[in-house]
């Protein structure tokens, strides 16, 4: 090369929050919320998977898999919230929108809209609503 090198551009890192010393309370309610919910997906996700298995109900499966798989992402968003990591919020975040999503599903059909559904809609927006919250966001380093 022939002349000076044209300077560098420095990077700058986006601001965060600073972190608190104390895990907030919401983020003890949440974390074990989603960790309780998940467990007892994965319980009845399984009880079906074996019993869809034990009939030969093919039919069954796929939903008993994606129970269980929906199960392990809400267990390791609770433990990823708790711990305090970016992607624990974001998956949390993730697993009550589609939470939501998959309740309301039904309805676009001939379902009724019973009482189930609407304490999952109310269950899972308030999940939504309290990870928003700025305690939540500050223990997660902000994403």
């Amino acid at each position: 090369m022939d002349g000076p090198r044209p300077p560098l551009r420095p990077t700058y890192a986006r601001q965060r929050p600073p972190r608190p010393d104390v895990r907030p309370r919401s983020v003890w309610v949440l974390s074990s919320l989603l960790v309780l919910v998940g467990v007892a997906g994965a319980l009845v996700s399984a009880i079906l998977l074996a019993d869809a298995i034990d009939h030969g109900d093919e039919d069954v499966v796929p939903f008993a898999v994606a129970g269980l798989v929906m199960a392990a992402l809400q267990i390791a968003s609770g433990v990823g919230l708790f711990v305090g990591v970016r992607w624990g919020r974001t998956g949390a975040l993730l697993i009550c929108a589609a939470s939501i999503l998959l309740v309301v599903a039904p309805v676009l059909g001939d379902a009724e809209f019973g009482p189930g559904q609407w304490f999952g809609v109310v269950f899972y927006g308030s999940m939504l609503f309290a990870l928003t919250s700025e305690n939540v966001h500050r223990w997660t380093s902000g994403d």
